[in-house]
């Protein structure tokens, strides 16, 4: 049986061994293709064809509606096997019927993660090719998704898009509002208040972040504010934190910077300012961000480096929760792990939560007691697992490499049981 060893002295020793070449060269594959984006923006388009509707390719996002029967998937057309312009897509999948359905949508490559309003009436991603913002409606049960600007038959988000230029890469939502004193005609005093769903995205190029205000504009539109501004070199990801206060990354960066956006009281979006730049000593001047998540008190931060490769642990108890208070956050800890990890979620409550980190190298996930910064379980997922999502009891993960699904049962979150993989290879294999 494999013994765990601390990760911040020993690599894991007796894992797959006789696989660990083919994982690296995955990996170097997927870094470089990766690398090539953030210079090149993804921004050519390519004479071809566009993406198939009726599978999951190359998925890097997951979201799971409400009723936990749906789920949204992104698939990226990372390795440009479909022309740029549509190779991407949002794949509509059934969870109980696992299958892809007919309400699946094109979209333009290189999409990320994907996040939800607080009502799951629309969901929001970003498409690196075409540096911009894609939304979309769902219907009321979750079974279909749609672009209200285009024709009830059409097939593509290309018509829901806000363009935001400098390679978007990663967004995070909330709900937020203003509320304004209205004297009407006759002298009485009312009070008004707009809702909107606050987004902020994270660009890899020209240090940028940009806050997003999104409020329905009747007739199934929506209404867009947005204003940009530079904060951290190479943005890569962005993790809510209360309120309206947001934490960016990047990936050549030596600050974790907090954001927030000035919002005047119709819900437009004036501007952009940094409350505080946590200072990250890594020892190596830079550190390279990737995931981020935090405990269900935003006590706690937790941020993957992936050079030297780490686990960051913040403490962040003391941000400012009004203007009128001074911002305090620091880092507290710094573990070491013995792969390339790129994503994470906290799991549980806050007592006994841990944290789950996927492995694209290692095929498998790892299990942090967030606590005792320490490993406490590996668990073998499916071919490079990248992005995951729970909703009560289920864990989902998208295998960017396998272009599957692995659903895990997190009744005991420290021993996940894996239920079932769809769209694997096994499963295309018996359908042919």
């Amino acid at each position: 049986m494999c013994s765990v060893l601390r990760a911040d002295l020993s690599p894991v020793g007796c894992r797959m061994r006789s696989q660990f070449l083919k994982k690296v060269f995955q990996f170097i594959v997927f870094a470089s293709l990766l690398g090539c984006c953030c210079l090149t923006g993804c921004a050519t388009d390519l004479i071809g064809d566009p993406c198939d509707l009726s599978k999951v390719e190359s998925p890097t996002g997951i979201a799971i509606h409400p009723n936990g029967r749906y789920a949204y998937i992104t698939g990226s057309n990372f390795d440009l096997d479909y022309r740029a312009t549509d190779g991407g897509a949002i794949y509509v999948v059934d969870l109980q019927t696992n299958t892809v359905l007919p309400s699946s949508k094109r979209m333009g490559s290189f999409g990320t993660n994907i996040v939800l309003s607080s009502d799951a009436r629309h969901g929001f991603t970003v498409t690196r090719d075409d540096d911009a913002l894609v939304w979309f409606e769902i219907s009321e049960d979750g079974s279909s998704i749609s672009c209200p600007e285009a024709g009830s038959d059409s097939n593509s988000l290309r018509k829901c898009r806000v363009i935001l230029d400098d390679d978007p890469t990663h967004l995070a939502i909330t709900r937020s509002y203003r509320e304004s004193k209205i004297i009407d005609d006759s002298g009485q005093e009312f009070t008004t208040r707009i809702e909107f769903d606050l987004l902020m995205v994270a660009q890899l190029r020209n240090a940028r972040v940009t806050a997003i205000t999104v409020q329905d504009a009747g007739n199934g539109k929506l209404d867009f504010s947005h204003e940009t501004a530079s904060f951290v070199y190479s943005a890569s990801e962005v993790a809510w934190l209360g309120g309206e206060r947001f934490a960016i990354t990047g990936r050549a960066a030596s600050n974790l910077v907090v954001v927030s956006p000035a919002i005047d009281e119709k819900g437009h979006v004036k501007g952009l300012y940094s409350s505080q730049g946590i200072v990250v000593p890594t020892g190596s001047g830079v550190y390279q961000g990737r995931g981020m998540a935090t405990d269900p008190i935003r006590s706690q931060l937790f941020m993957l480096n992936q050079y030297p490769k780490s686990l960051l642990k913040f403490d962040i108890s003391g941000l400012a929760k009004n203007d009128a208070a001074s911002d305090k956050a620091q880092m507290t800890q710094m573990m070491m792990l013995p792969s390339d990890i790129l994503k994470l979620i906290w799991v549980g409550g806050q007592d006994d939560g841990l944290l789950y980190l996927t492995s694209v190298v290692d095929d498998a996930i790892y299990i942090v007691d967030p606590r005792q910064m320490e490993i406490i379980n590996i668990v073998d997922v499916g071919d490079g697992p990248y992005d995951l999502v729970v909703h009560e009891q289920n864990l989902y993960i998208v295998n960017f490499l396998g272009e599957s699904i692995s659903l895990f049962d997190i009744s005991d979150i420290r021993n996940p049981v894996k239920v079932k993989e769809l769209f694997s290879a096994a499963d295309a294999a018996a359908a042919q």
